[in-house]
C-alpha cells in the first residue's frame, strides 16, 4: 500500500504539498508519516517564495503576456530608437524576467513541452527557423562585403564605359564633385537631368571610393558657389583634393547626353592626367605664341598653361594642301593673320566648322574657334568669316567717349553685353573691368530670315563711336559712319550663311562655337596685363572649351521594353497566377497531411 502511495505521488512539489495537506483520510499527511524532518525543512526553505509562486500560478497568463510585450517593445526600442536604447534595454530585461518567472513556475510543463512529442517538433521547427535566418544573415553579410552588380537593361544604361572604369580604378586621390541644383526643381526637364546626374555620380561613387559627391543649392551656399566660379544652376564642379584645379561641367543638351564623357574629361583635368589642347594656327602671318617681344604672345600662352591647357602650334605651310585640324583640338586660335588663306586651307577650316575632317569623316566634337581680326585682315580670311556669319568692316573704331584720351586709336572696351555668357563677361559674379584694344575693327553679324547662327555681342561701344577707314586719321569727319559698334561677338553656328536652319537639333559635332574679336593686339605682351584684357580672352577660351570632352563615350539610350501578349496569353498568365500556384500549394498540403495522418 505504501508502495502504491509512492507511485501515485505527484512529481510537482506544489501539487504534492497540496495533496499532503489533504491527507489520506487517517488524519495524517503522507509527508508527516514518511518524513517529518524533511517536511519541516521544506517549509523553512520555501516559506518565503511559495506565496510568490502561488501568485504566478494564478496570474500566469497576464504575466506571460506582459513579458512578451516587454520583450518585443524593448527589442524595438533597442534596435530602432537610438535615443531610447537605455530604456529599451530596461524594458527588455523586465520582459525577460517575467517570462523566465512563468517558465520557472511551470518548469515541468515547459520541460514536457520541449521534450514531449509535440515539443520535439516545436524545437525542431525553432532550430530550423534559426538556421535559416542565420544562413540568410550570413549570405547578406557576405554579399555586402563582396558585392557584384549586374546591369540587366537592354542598352546597359547603368554600366560605365570601359575607359571610365579604368580611370576610376586608377584614381590615387580623393575627388570632390559638387552638383549645384536648386532644392525646389522648377520644371520636369531639370528634374530629369538631376536624376540622371544623381544616377551617374552614384555609379562613379560605387566604382571608386575616391569619388565624393553632394548636391548644393547655390543660393543657400552662395559663397561656396562664387568661390568655384558657379554663376548658374545645373553646374557640376570637379576638384581633386590637394590641387587648385576646378573643372566645371554643364548640360550639353536637354537630356544631358554627354554627361559621362564630360565627367571623364573633368576627372582628367582635375587630376592633371590629361590636358585639353589649344592650337594656334601658323603659316599665314599669325602672331607668334613663343614671342617674348612686345607684340608676341608668350604671356597669354603662359596664362593658358596656368589654366591647365596644353598649347601647341599648328603650322600650315602656304604650299601644303593636305592639312587638317587635329582630332584632339579643344580650341583653334587664329591670331591676327596678315597673309592670304589658300583655298585648301580654307576648305580644311570649313570642314572643321561643319564638324568633319577634310575626308568627310565626322569629328568627335564640334569646332571651337577664336578669331582675332584686324582692320587690315586679308580678304580671304574676311571671306571665311563672312561665310560663317560675321563681317569685319574696313577701318577702325574711334569712340569719342570710350577711346583712351591719350591714345585715341585705342578703344576702351568696358560696355559688356548682359546677355552675353556670364562665364565670359562676369566670371564668378564679378563683371570684367576695361580691356584695351588698339585699332579695333568693327564686327557685324549677318542676319537672315531663318538663321542657322545665334550671334551674341560680347561688348559694344557708346553711341559716339565712328568708323574711320584711314588709320592715319584720329578725328572723325563728315561721312564717317557713326553708331554703336561691336568689337567682340560670340556665335553658336549650325550652318553657314545661305543654308536654312535645321528643323531638328544637329549632332553635337556639327554645332560650332566661334568668338571673333576685332583686335589681336589686346593680348600681346605689351597689353595683356592692362585692365581685363587677359581675362576677356581667357574667359572666352574657358567658355568655348567648357563642354569639350577628351573622349567620346556613347550615351546609353533608355529603352522601354514591353511584354506584348495576345488575349489568350494574357488570360493564361492571369489565371495561372490566380489559380495554378495556389492550387499546387493546396495539393501539396493535402498530400503532406495524408502521409502524416
Amino acid at each position: 500500500m505504501s508502495q502504491q502511495r509512492r507511485d501515485d505521488t505527484p512529481r510537482d512539489w506544489r501539487r504534492r504539498r497540496g495533496r499532503d495537506r489533504l491527507g489520506d483520510g487517517t488524519g495524517q499527511t503522507g509527508a508527516e508519516t514518511e518524513a517529518p524532518a524533511l517536511e519541516e525543512q521544506s517549509r523553512t526553505l520555501f516559506s518565503f517564495i511559495e506565496p510568490a509562486f502561488d501568485f504566478v500560478a494564478i496570474f500566469y497568463a497576464p504575466i506571460l503576456i506582459a513579458g512578451v510585450i516587454g520583450l518585443v517593445t524593448g527589442a524595438v526600442l533597442l534596435v530602432f530608437v537610438e535615443s531610447l536604447r537605455l530604456y529599451g534595454g530596461i524594458v527588455l530585461g523586465i520582459g525577460g524576467a517575467l517570462a523566465l518567472l512563468v517558465a520557472v513556475s511551470y518548469f515541468s510543463q515547459v520541460i514536457a513541452a520541449f521534450f514531449g512529442r509535440t515539443g520535439r517538433y516545436g524545437v525542431n521547427t525553432v532550430v530550423m527557423t534559426a538556421a535559416f535566418v542565420g544562413l540568410v544573415v550570413l549570405a547578406n553579410y557576405v554579399g555586402f562585403e563582396n558585392h557584384f552588380r549586374i546591369d540587366t537593361t537592354a542598352t546597359n544604361q547603368f554600366s560605365l564605359a570601359e575607359r571610365s572604369r579604368d580611370l576610376l580604378d586608377g584614381l590615387d586621390r580623393p575627388i570632390n564633385i559638387i552638383a549645384y541644383y536648386p532644392d525646389e526643381i522648377p520644371d520636369i526637364e531639370m528634374l530629369t537631368r538631376r536624376g540622371k546626374v544623381e544616377t551617374m555620380l552614384g555609379e562613379f561613387g560605387k566604382r571608386s571610393n575616391n569619388i565624393n559627391y553632394r548636391f548644393i543649392d547655390p543660393q543657400k551656399e552662395a559663397d561656396l558657389a562664387r568661390s568655384q566660379g558657379v554663376t548658374a544652376y545645373e553646374t557640376l564642379t570637379v576638384a581633386a583634393v590637394g590641387t587648385d584645379i576646378i573643372d566645371r561641367v554643364q548640360p550639353t543638351d536637354s537630356v544631358y547626353s554627354r554627361l559621362e564623357q564630360d565627367l571623364y574629361t573633368a576627372l582628367l583635368v582635375a587630376t592633371e592626367t590629361e590636358r585639353k589642347k589649344v592650337y594656334f594656327l601658323a603659316g599665314h602671318g599669325e602672331r607668334d605664341i613663343n614671342g617674348t617681344e612686345e607684340d608676341g604672345y608668350q604671356q597669354i600662352r603662359d596664362g593658358l598653361e596656368v589654366d591647365n591647357y596644353q598649347v601647341e602650334l599648328l603650322v600650315w605651310p602656304p604650299t601644303e594642301e593636305e592639312v587638317s585640324v587635329p582630332d584632339d583640338a579643344a580650341l583653334l586660335v587664329i591670331a591676327g593673320p596678315t597673309g592670304e588663306l589658300p583655298q585648301a586651307h580654307a576648305n580644311a577650316l570649313h570642314a572643321y566648322m561643319t564638324g568633319h575632317n577634310p575626308d568627310g569623316e565626322p569629328r568627335r566634337e564640334g569646332a571651337r574657334v577664336i578669331f582675332l581680326a584686324e582692320p587690315d585682315t586679308h580678304d580671304t580670311f574676311r571671306a571665311f568669316l563672312a561665310f560663317w556669319g560675321v563681317i569685319a568692316a574696313d577701318g577702325y573704331i574711334r569712340d569719342t567717349q570710350g577711346s583712351q584720351p591719350n591714345a585715341p586709336r585705342t578703344l576702351r572696351v568696358g560696355i559688356y553685353n548682359p546677355q552675353a555668357p556670364a562665364e565670359i563677361v562676369a566670371p564668378r559674379g564679378q563683371p570684367l573691368n576695361v580691356a584695351f584694344m588698339p585699332g579695333a575693327a568693327a564686327l557685324e553679324p549677318i542676319i537672315e530670315e531663318s538663321p542657322a547662327r545665334v550671334p551674341v555681342p560680347i561688348a559694344a561701344t557708346t553711341q559716339a563711336a565712328y568708323l574711320i577707314d584711314d588709320i592715319e586719321r584720329v578725328d572723325p569727319i563728315d561721312g564717317d559712319p557713326q553708331g554703336v559698334y561691336f568689337p567682340a561677338i560670340y556665335l553658336d553656328i549650325a550652318a553657314p550663311v545661305g543654308v536654312a536652319a535645321p528643323t531638328v537639333r544637329p549632332p553635337d559635332n556639327e554645332i560650332a562655337g566661334m568668338a571673333v574679336f576685332g583686335d589681336s593686339d589686346f593680348i600681346t605682351n605689351r597689353n595683356v596685363e592692362r585692365g581685363s584684357s587677359a581675362a576677356l580672352f581667357l574667359n572666352t577660351a574657358n567658355y568655348l572649351m567648357g563642354d569639350y570632352s577628351l573622349v567620346s563615350i556613347r550615351d546609353r539610350e533608355f529603352v522601354y521594353r514591353e511584354w506584348n501578349l495576345d488575349a489568350n496569353e494574357f488570360n493564361f498568365v492571369r489565371f495561372s497566377t490566380w489559380l495554378l500556384l495556389p492550387g499546387l500549394m493546396g495539393i501539396m498540403a493535402v498530400a503532406v497531411w495524408w502521409v502524416r495522418r
